[in-house]
């Protein structure tokens, strides 16, 4: 004799199934963007297409606030593509790496590529005046011509605003934020050379220069995008310095040039770090004031390259380029996330973790400036 076990009706089935939807939805939209705030960004173009509720509620900027307020923002890329004929034809792209997953012990390669759509028109970034606050990027100052003003790319709504005009007009400046505040240099004469923009008040001040004696105001200076130990690391063709800016001194910290480490460089847990020719990954040891070579790495490819610090690991996205005899005449955008670990004292180990190939593009256009924002 077999024994049935009875089986409850298939209407009863999706009543059931849907029955936490149903309950999610009964809720006031207060506390259900408190919920989606809470989930990750990987997972809202799906959950945008359960009903237009959620489209809504993910589509407004509010749930971006939410999520500030709460600190469950993510890291985020967003950089250009642009024309080697036309400077005006670009495209943006924001680029998102997937939660890490595993299958046999694989890290699985999925991410997220989105051409953005920038109103009212997109804009090129300066490699050295670009400076992510939060979700806002700060464009600052001109590429080919003097100017004061500042544009603002809002990354939760893709539009540009207008920022505070600068005390002086400046191109090729350099930026760096530390502790809410931009402060900015180089790009025009000694006695503008710097000036402090505070994020909240959006106001500007300038600042006492280092004086026409110091070669860093007649030079072009690379200077390290991020704060390193709250400070400013800035690179002349002899010397590194730095500013302190609670006492406002700067300091001869090397008799010795960073300028060409400095010029593709980011901070990670207080640690500089550097992508060079010929494409190795360095790390600067600010006690031996020496830099070294990443272990465990190999050779990444040659082109235009960025580093970031996303979420405590480095990103680094480059382009490769066809070979002189090649048939095939696109460029490949790569990126990599690479996870740190320092073993010894003089010693930094670097694993790769994920490495894919995330935009073809036509041999005519590069690769140009990437930033890390919050979202």
């Amino acid at each position: 004799m077999t024994s049935e076990v009875e089986q409850p009706p298939q209407s009863d089935k999706k009543s059931l199934s849907s029955q936490p939807l149903v309950s999610l939805l009964s809720l006031p939209d207060e506390l259900v963007e408190q919920i989606l705030a809470r989930v990750p960004r990987w997972d809202y173009p799906n959950l945008s297409l359960v009903c237009k509720r959620f489209h809504t509620l993910i589509s407004s900027p509010q749930l971006y606030t939410t999520r500030f307020n709460l600190g469950t923002t993510e890291p985020c890329l967003y950089f250009y593509v642009r024309s080697c004929c036309k400077d005006t034809s670009l495209q943006w792209f924001t680029l998102s790496l997937k939660p890490q997953e595993t299958c046999d012990g694989e890290i699985l390669n999925d991410y997220s590529l989105i051409p953005i759509p920038c109103y009212p028109h997109p804009l090129r970034l300066s490699l050295k005046s670009t400076v992510a606050v939060g979700s806002d990027i700060y464009v600052i100052g001109g590429l080919g011509e003097l100017t004061s003003s500042i544009r603002i790319f809002n990354c939760r709504s893709n539009t540009w605003r207008d920022g505070p005009n600068m005390t002086a007009a400046r191109k090729y400046p350099c930026a760096v934020l530390i502790d809410k505040k931009i402060y900015v240099m180089g790009g025009c004469d000694v006695d503008n050379w710097f000036e402090v923009l505070d994020i909240k008040t959006q106001t500007w001040r300038a600042l006492p220069s280092p004086g026409a004696g110091y070669e860093l105001c007649n030079i072009n200076i690379n200077v390290n995008p991020d704060a390193f130990e709250g400070k400013l690391y800035v690179a002349s063709y002899e010397n590194d310095y730095t500013y302190e800016p609670k006492d406002g001194i700067w300091k001869v910290v090397r008799e010795e040039s960073s300028w060409i480490e400095l010029l593709y460089s980011c901070v990670i847990d207080n640690v500089m770090y550097s992508y060079r020719f010929p494409e190795h990954i360095k790390w600067y040891d600010s006690e031996g004031r020496v830099w070294r070579e990443i272990k465990g790495l190999e050779r990444l490819c040659s082109g235009t390259k960025q580093i970031h610090n996303s979420g405590g690991k480095l990103v680094a996205m480059w382009t490769q380029v066809p070979g002189k005899d090649s048939e095939n005449r696109k460029s490949y955008v790569w990126c990599a996330k690479i996870a740190l670990e320092k073993c010894h004292e003089n010693e930094i180990w670097g694993k790769t973790e994920w490495l894919n190939i995330v935009l073809e593009i036509p041999e005519s256009y590069i690769f140009s400036k990437c930033v890390a924002v919050s979202v």
